[in-house]
């Protein structure tokens, strides 16, 4: 059954503060003059969050939980939320209450602003700079000259859209690995809302190594000659270490010159062996036709070797 608002939560190992959300949507929500659903989509989690999730969606119709079979990731999650909302205009915010649920009805008034997405910004933020705020600000970058737009905060979990943005994401592929690009380049107006930030109360989220393997899954998919630019570097890299070579043969120390050199040059060559890897490992699931994702109820998300023939989730017999 159809209604005005769908509001899409990722949730992983998020049983703590599951009980706390629903309740502090619903009364958000609640007030408005519109009909909604909460959309909980599992991402595998091992803290009992679905089994909570099952309670309050038996209490509460507008509550639906879903899982997912296994730990796809939370882009994935997102897409099957997405894949799965049945509103008129769909939201999205995480599990964990690092953004606070009171700032939604902000994002809804942007789309009534004439706005096809609303996308949240995070106001005082308190990140660690050195694991979280300078790669986000990099890969904000690098999104910002990809897609042409200039939202300042692409990592913000918490947005707000109309649902035919949402609609036939499995034709996209891969590029579904990050979803606000995607987003960002099908909407045709783009509104930011300056949303407060709360810190995490326990450990967890994104950290520096999550950031990077982020922003270099994205760079595979949107780089149109990246091995090019990759053999460049690492030819300017080959350059220095031959100027080290000589500064020690001159210096009377070839063996330190040398050793250094080996190191550089093996570690290039570690770095392109990785990225073949990833591709060789993508070439293998499209070959393959392994979704995206797939819930335990048996739908599964399309792969990007049936993408192109379907857009529709397909059901496992």
């Amino acid at each position: 059954m159809s209604c005005d608002l769908s509001v899409v939560v990722p949730v992983y190992e998020n049983r703590a503060t599951l009980d706390e959300l629903i309740d502090r949507l619903m009364a958000v929500l609640e007030p408005l003059p519109l009909s909604f659903e909460l959309v909980f989509v599992d991402d595998g989690s091992r803290d009992k969050s679905f089994e909570r999730l099952a309670q309050r969606a038996a209490a509460d119709p507008r509550i639906r939980a879903h899982a997912l079979t296994r730990n796809f990731g939370s882009q994935a999650a997102i897409c099957a939320g997405f894949d799965l909302a049945r509103g008129k205009r769909v939201a999205c915010l995480d599990a964990d209450l690092e953004n606070l649920p009171e700032d939604l009805p902000a994002l809804l008034a942007a789309l009534d602003r004439g706005h096809d997405l609303a996308c949240g910004v995070r106001e005082g933020r308190r990140d660690p700079w050195l694991a979280r705020r300078i790669p986000s600000w990099l890969l904000n970058r690098y999104v910002r000259r990809v897609t042409g737009t200039s939202v300042r905060d692409v990592g913000c979990g918490m947005r707000a859209m109309e649902s035919w943005i949402v609609k036939d994401l499995a034709a996209e592929g891969e590029h579904r690995r990050l979803i606000t690009p995607l987003l960002l380049q099908r909407a045709r107006s783009v509104g930011e809302v300056p949303i407060r930030h709360r810190p995490k109360d326990r450990s967890g989220g994104h950290s520096f190594f999550t950031l990077f393997a982020v922003a270099t899954d994205y760079y595979l998919l949107t780089a149109r000659r990246p091995f090019l630019r990759i053999g460049v570097g690492a030819g300017g890299v080959g350059v220095v270490g031959l100027a080290l070579l000589g500064v020690g043969l001159v210096a009377g120390s070839p063996g330190a010159a040398l050793g250094g050199l080996v190191l550089v040059v093996g570690s290039v060559l570690a770095g392109l062996l990785c990225l073949i890897g990833e591709y060789a490992q993508r070439l293998y699931q499209i070959g393959q036709g392994i979704p995206f994702y797939q819930l335990r109820d048996g739908s599964e998300g399309e792969s990007a070797a049936t993408s192109a023939r379907a857009n529709s989730p397909r059901v496992l017999r």
